[in-house]
């Protein structure tokens, strides 16, 4: 397996670090408030000295007023076919994203259900109300930016077709005053959500902060941090052996319409499936179970 980091790094640093035709320019970017930067895309491996020269430069201008060397970041994990082959679990992720969120359209939530301390699990207490017309077309599946999760009428039909277990698709309402549904979009909810996350597995702010403070953990350890940092492993036990599953605790934060998500899993035939009939708006990982 390949890991390389992908930052979005702010144009005005950039030359602190980077060759003028190092990486890819991507023009204006809005962040905080009315402020808007040019950033720039460059790809690096772990072991590239540059590399860890993002992440001081990064703790450096952090200091200043606003400031910050990198506006973003992902990592892409590449793997060879036997690695794909040999694996027993995958983790669904980088879901296309989209508003408004259920909560905007109407969609209620029993926020006494949720964790005390970090705010995750509350329980949807009515229909998913979206702007369906909002929903990324070219997509099978999307996330509104409040994690709920929609797929296309093809995907639902593709989970019939194949028998795949541990999923149910509910209706889609536009709006509370109205009855109608949606036939192309469908809420997704997995049957279950026991899949406990386990160490090794790395969960922090960014990849140059492990979030030592615990800022974004919870002690009852429901949330287990902002942002997933390595792969994920799976405590085998806790698994059902369905088609597809999702885990026990939660990554992200509460805040405004924000709420923390949890980590979906799928069977290797259910990404063979999948990829098969080339659906669309999401990416695997290999997942690990121990």
């Amino acid at each position: 397996m390949q890991e390389i980091y992908e930052f979005r790094v702010q144009e005005q640093h950039a030359s602190r670090l980077f060759a003028p035709d190092e990486g890819e320019k991507l023009g204006w970017t809005k962040l905080f408030g009315d402020k808007f930067v040019t950033v720039r895309k460059v790809k690096l491996y772990a072991d590239d000295p540059k590399f860890k020269r993002v992440g001081e430069l990064e703790a450096l201008i952090k200091k200043e007023p606003h400031g910050f060397f990198f506006a973003g970041w992902n990592i892409l994990r590449r793997y060879t076919a036997d690695e794909l082959e040999k694996a027993e679990l995958f983790l669904l992720h980088h879901v296309a994203t989209f508003e408004p969120s259920g909560e905007n359209c109407g969609t209620q939530y029993d926020e006494s259900s949720a964790c005390r301390h970090c705010q995750a699990g509350a329980r949807q207490t009515t229909p998913l109300f979206l702007d369906w017309k909002r929903i990324p077309k070219s997509k099978d599946i999307a996330r509104t930016i409040a994690g709920e999760i929609v797929v296309s009428a093809r995907l639902m039909k593709l989970f019939k077709q194949h028998s795949i277990t541990g999923a149910k698709f509910l209706p889609i309402r536009h709006r509370p005053a109205s009855s109608a549904e949606s036939k192309d979009w469908f809420q997704f909810v997995a049957d279950s959500s026991d899949a406990l996350i386990i160490a090794p597995t790395k969960t922090g702010i960014h990849p140059f902060d492990e979030d030592l403070s615990d800022e974004y953990r919870c002690p009852l350890k429901d949330q287990i941090g902002l942002n997933r940092l390595s792969e994920v492993w799976i405590s085998r036990a806790s698994y059902n052996g369905s088609d597809i599953a999702a885990s026990r605790q939660f990554l992200g934060r509460r805040g405004g319409l924000l709420r923390p998500e949890r980590l979906l899993l799928i069977s290797p035939k259910l990404r063979r499936a999948i990829e098969a009939e080339k659906l669309k708006g999401f990416k695997f990982e290999v997942a690990h179970l121990i």
